[in-house]
């Protein structure tokens, strides 16, 4: 691999990193769900949610690797391929911008021990969330189908996702653990979903961008 193209995988990748952290760190179920356990049971009750969350999402983006595979080829499809990457990366800007708060009283879904206890419980309900979370799966999609069609990138952001993924969510139980972290995060919910749908919405332009020079 010459250097033009190692550099321009790496560029591939932190886009398609910066994206998915966007989507991460929009305070939504995964992350209220992960703060109460962790504010309930401390870290260690979080962990098996975290480790089934990121099986799940790593999951939804192998699969949509697979499925998306057999479009990559002619010039045509990629021009195709970005007006829908870049369109669903403005919906999910959309989406995550006009984003309401969690409400505090969800904690008490959560409250029940036999539930935090259990790990297979934990592993598996994280599992099935992150398996069926449209927005996990949709960024994956336009990423795919878009930027990453015509790159060799594909398996090492199907384990970014994972890892950050799992990475988030453990980062968000050591700080959920802490009153003060909680309330940080349900007061100054409206800019950090701001931010990061700006993010996706300027991720989405670039990947326009092309299309309307073309």
């Amino acid at each position: 691999m010459t250097l033009e193209a190692t550099t321009l995988s790496y560029t591939l990748l932190l886009k398609f990193a910066l994206g998915y952290f966007a989507i991460l760190a929009t305070p939504g179920p995964n992350m209220l769900t992960i703060g109460t356990m962790a504010a309930l049971r401390g870290f260690r009750g979080a962990l098996p949610f975290c480790l089934g969350v990121a099986l799940g999402a790593g999951l939804v983006a192998g699969a949509t690797s697979l499925l998306l595979e057999a479009f990559a080829g002619s010039h045509k499809l990629e021009m195709v391929g970005r007006v829908v990457a870049g369109t669903l990366l403005m919906v999910l800007a959309f989406r995550i911008i006009c984003a309401r708060a969690p409400r505090r009283s969800n904690q008490s879904l959560f409250s029940e021990p036999q539930m935090l206890n259990n790990w297979a419980v934990g592993l598996g309900t994280g599992f099935f969330i992150a398996l069926t979370n449209p927005v996990t799966a949709a960024y994956c999609f336009a990423q795919f189908i878009g930027p990453l069609a015509q790159s060799n990138v594909a398996p090492w952001a199907i384990l970014l996702v994972a890892t950050q993924a799992l990475l988030f969510g453990l980062l968000t139980a050591t700080l959920f653990a802490h009153p003060f972290m909680r309330h940080v995060a349900f007061t100054y919910h409206r800019p950090v979903c701001a931010l990061s749908g700006m993010v996706l919405m300027s991720l989405g332009l670039l990947m326009l961008l092309p299309v309307t020079l073309e």
